[in-house]
């Protein structure tokens, strides 16, 4: 962590209320992993009002999608503060401010405001901790001038400076006025021991559970906006597809109807989150109310021309045919010796693993409100990275990117979706040529069919025994678009012969990040192949992992969210899970438990899962158990709750979650025709150990989920001794 620079102060405004608006310059810092960018110049500030009765208002400058950086960043903010956690409220919903770096490229002045890659804790982590010391500091010493002590004699405590020497103490909304103009030396700020933590390291609610259980206007899709057209798009079914025609007068005379608008298809060659994206043709149908415009595509009876041929269904196939033969591929890892070590193999095993399509499906269709001024613009919508819509306004309008105010809503999911700049791209468009504010919203239909679905992929393993021992591994891996990171996930580094092999792939169906990015579809591979492995070497799956990972210490690697990973506090996940679900108890025939772990982005988990499967080949889950190893946990409240709801959604991927295209078009574009996981069948109750090991902080919005398809898959061979190698899972069984 950097030292404050020594003339570090804090600034002050007056609200009308009378209450105190503090903000904090920190040192330069690097922009997020998100971005992968240079390091930048740029400020940390956060956001703190003290009034004067001592009550306190913080903000999170972190988008929340359900991550709880809302309750989180204050948490953090607050401790090293010594706050009253009772006397605090939450704001949102505050524009993001930007600035251009050294490089001339948008960034945020104030930190990192992205959400993505389970980063934002650690992302800011130092940061909000010595903003928080920097104002205890200042807050003592305002004390100690008012009553002529040494500052070092005093303690902070609860919202309150204590001079325990002389029996008194002074509220900090009394002192914030004048503390907030003194300044600090950098030895002066002291960041608290991890022993000294009254409010991290303990459970807290959400801090706006009410308002989301009252249903309060928290989100994009319930924001409305001085006279605003409502717009809703008729997309092109298929990616390739032209508009051919559609009945443009019929729509007009629709009531409330004013305009239609032409979108034509487009390539996004500047997309920041990678590859270049194509944005179907459209036809946008702007009217005074969502019901309005509604019916007026439907009025517009459109007809389409050249829609594409991608079929998903046959590109697995394809895929199939490519890691079964011996086709170029790009060597993503090649370690060791890995044709030597097959040769004088006791056992080799040679298995393919299959998944489909995944659509994000969140429960919020995308929305966005734009209003394109001459002079300025104002977005509302929920997106993962705010600065990149200001620059998108920019490259659209060419309006100074500084000049859009970002207001980012609360996102009702996020999942890597709502990084994408689509839907705020049509909403700019609309703004800009009509001239008028435009809100922008989905249906559900057009959510799927429009997605940027987490890729289909087909993955050959093979691995080798030799004394019940894993001497080669070899993963042959083709898929729908982008690939694995395969030197940053076990089995690398503990698997010295090691190789993994990837099949180039010019599918034209859009992919994205979704939730844990390849981390499923490699977490089912691998451990599938781990559990089969344990059985043919005659081992319980369980003591085969441990054994494995053997000896228990942490491996350099090179991945953009974190530089180590280590085998230990794998198997300690392992260890903890097994624990949990009493693993070394018999079950009853038909019964049977499955493990399976995964690291990423710093984060190790681990989960076990009870299923039975009855003779006529009914699949039901029954319990399951989870063990975190997440660094330090800030709020184990939340950590469960990422714990019980990844491995849920990941259950549900591996059970149901399979898009299906047919010559360029998707066919099950709605919850009636995509199955999704139901209460009942969700297991009975998740029961989580969070693992505390002493190192800093790290993400938990991802790791939970990648397990569960090969947890779910290994339950059911030890139920019933079938082996699913293919999702969705839920195909081969009654559920």
């Amino acid at each position: 962590m950097r030292p404050l620079d020594r003339r570090a102060f804090l600034k002050v405004s007056v609200s009308a209320a009378g209450a105190l608006l503090v903000t904090i310059p920190l040192p330069p810092r690097s922009l997020s992993a998100a971005t992968r960018a240079a390091e930048v110049a740029s400020s940390w500030c956060v956001y703190l009002t003290l009034h004067p009765d001592n009550t306190a208002v913080l903000m999170s400058p972190v988008m929340e999608m359900g991550q709880f950086m809302r309750t989180t960043g204050p948490m953090i903010l607050a401790d090293e503060m010594d706050l009253d956690w009772s006397l605090v409220t939450v704001t949102r919903d505050e524009p993001v401010r930007m600035i251009r770096n050294a490089k001339g490229e948008v960034d945020y002045q104030f930190g990192q405001a992205s959400a993505g890659g389970s980063q934002t804790v650690r992302n800011n982590w130092d940061y909000m901790r010595q903003a928080g010391a920097t104002v205890r500091r200042m807050l003592i010493e305002e004390a100690a001038a008012r009553w002529e002590v040494a500052a070092d004699t005093l303690i902070a405590r609860d919202s309150f400076v204590i001079d325990p020497a002389g029996d008194r103490r002074i509220s900090y909304g009394e002192l914030a006025g004048k503390a907030a103009r003194r300044q600090v030396r950098p030895e002066q700020i002291k960041l608290k021991q991890r022993a000294d933590y009254r409010i991290m390291g303990k459970d807290a609610g959400v801090a706006d559970i009410r308002d989301i259980v009252m249903g309060k206007p928290l989100f994009g899709i319930d924001e409305d906006y001085p006279n605003a057209l409502q717009a809703v798009i008729e997309r092109a079914p298929a990616l390739h597809a032209e508009i051919a025609s559609y009945n443009k007068d019929a729509a007009l005379a629709v009531h409330g109807v004013r305009q239609i608008i032409e979108l034509p298809r487009k390539v996004e060659d500047h997309w920041p989150g990678g590859d270049a994206q194509v944005l179907a043709a459209g036809i946008a149908v702007l009217a005074d109310s969502l019901w309005a415009a509604m019916q007026g595509r439907k009025a517009l009876q459109a007809q389409w021309k050249n829609a594409a041929t991608d079929d998903s269904t046959l590109q697995i196939q394809e895929f199939h045919r490519q890691v079964a033969g011996n086709g170029e591929t790009k060597k993503l890892v090649n370690e060791g010796d890995v044709d030597a070590a097959f040769a004088t193999a006791d056992l080799v095993l040679d298995h393919s693993y299959e998944k489909p399509l995944f659509a994000h499906a969140c429960m919020e269709p995308f929305n966005c409100i734009a209003d394109i001024r001459g002079d300025g613009a104002t977005i509302i919508t929920g997106h993962q990275v705010p600065h990149w819509v200001a620059r998108e306004v920019e490259l659209i309008s060419g309006i100074d990117a500084l000049k859009v105010k970002v207001i980012c809503k609360r996102m009702g999911g996020g999942f890597g979706r709502r990084g994408e700049l689509d839907y705020v791209r049509e909403a700019v468009t609309l703004s800009h040529r009509t001239k008028r504010p435009v809100k922008v919203t989905w249906t559900r239909e057009d959510e799927i069919q429009r997605d940027f679905f987490d890729a289909a992929a087909v993955m050959r393993v093979r691995a080798a025994l030799k004394d019940k021992r894993i001497i080669a591994w070899h993963h042959r891996q083709a898929q729908t678009r982008g690939q694995p990171e395969a030197s940053s996930y076990f089995p690398a580094k503990v698997v010295s012969n090691y190789r993994v092999d990837q099949f180039a792939s010019t599918s034209n169906i859009p992919c994205g990040p979704w939730r844990a990015p390849t981390m499923l579809q490699w977490a089912f591979a691998t451990e599938s192949m781990l559990d089969e492995l344990a059985h043919a070497a005659g081992e319980d799956p369980l003591d085969f992992r441990l054994q494995w990972l053997l000896p228990y210490k942490e491996y350099p690697i090179e991945n953009w969210a974190t530089k180590s990973i280590h085998s230990g506090r794998m198997a300690a996940c392992y260890e903890a899970a097994a624990r949990l679900a009493d693993w070394r108890r018999p079950r009853t025939k038909g019964t049977g438990l499955g493990i399976a772990g995964h690291f990423t982005f710093g984060t190790y988990a681990a989960c076990v899962l009870e299923v039975s499967v009855s003779d006529d080949n009914e699949l039901k889950l029954l319990r399951a158990w989870g063990a975190i190893d997440c660094g330090f946990a800030i709020n184990p409240n939340h950590i469960r709750s990422q714990m019980e709801g990844g491995f849920v959604d990941g259950l549900n991927a591996a059970l149901f979650n399979d898009v299906r295209v047919s010559e360029g078009r998707v066919v099950n574009d709605n919850f009636s025709s995509l199955r999704w996981i139901r209460l009942r069948e969700a297991p009975l109750s998740i029961e989580v150990a969070i693992l505390d090991s002493g190192y800093p902080p790290t993400g938990v919005g991802e790791p939970p989920l990648a397990p569960a398809g090969a947890a779910l898959a290994n339950a059911i061979f030890a139920a019933c001794g079938k082996r699913v190698r293919r999702m969705p899972i839920a195909d081969s069984f009654k559920i």
